[in-house]
């Protein structure tokens, strides 16, 4: 039996900025609420070794991030720029943190805490985490969160979705930061639940 190791980080949307988010995209675009995910959280760290020393924990926050500052995109690689190969309306969508958002300072110390644990032992070969790069998962780093699961066939164009989700949706306050160390088995059994 072969066990893999992985460290999340994220950040929880408040349960009711939450349930605005929802009601929008159900609202709004007509996402069935069952292609809606439920636990809102935007991933800022995410490793495939553990790490030692590091614990899990909950704290408390209090980061916003204006709707202002974000953009739909498809969760896949190359999925911030609209490519015909990628539909929407068959992958999982969600929404992306402008570097130059205000929020970003908080979101990256937050980050640099965990690139802290990135000891020779976790990375082999790679090279460390940066601000904008990853040693683990997608070589880039973006601030993301997930919204809606694969299948829910939201419009192509997601701009008709983006513009009036930051019109009206306002600011996005995030209240816990969570760190999780994860182990799989061989078998699919998990630790924790990230989606």
């Amino acid at each position: 039996m072969t066990t893999r190791f992985e460290v999340w980080a994220q950040l929880i949307l408040a349960s009711e900025d939450s349930e605005r988010v929802r009601s929008f995209l159900m609202d709004e675009a007509g996402i069935k609420p069952k292609f809606l995910l439920k636990r809102l959280h935007l991933t800022i760290y995410h490793a495939r070794r553990p790490m030692r020393s590091l614990l899990d924990c909950e704290e408390t926050v209090n980061i916003i991030v204006p709707a202002s500052d974000t953009r739909f995109m498809v969760m896949a690689p190359g999925g911030e720029n609209p490519r015909p190969n990628i539909d929407p309306a068959y992958r999982k969508v969600g929404i992306r943190i402008q570097r130059q958002s205000v929020a970003m300072a908080e979101i990256q110390a937050l980050r640099q805490r965990l690139i802290e644990y990135e000891t020779p032992v976790v990375l082999g070969n790679r090279p460390r985490s940066t601000a904008r790069t990853s040693a683990f998962g997608a070589r880039s780093f973006q601030a993301h969160l997930g919204l809606i699961r694969a299948g829910s066939g939201v419009n192509r164009d997601l701009t008709l979705l983006g513009a009036p989700f930051r019109a009206r949706v306002g600011n996005l306050r995030f209240d816990r930061f969570l760190i999780e160390n994860v182990s799989h088995t061989s078998e699919g059994e998990s630790g924790a639940q990230v989606d």
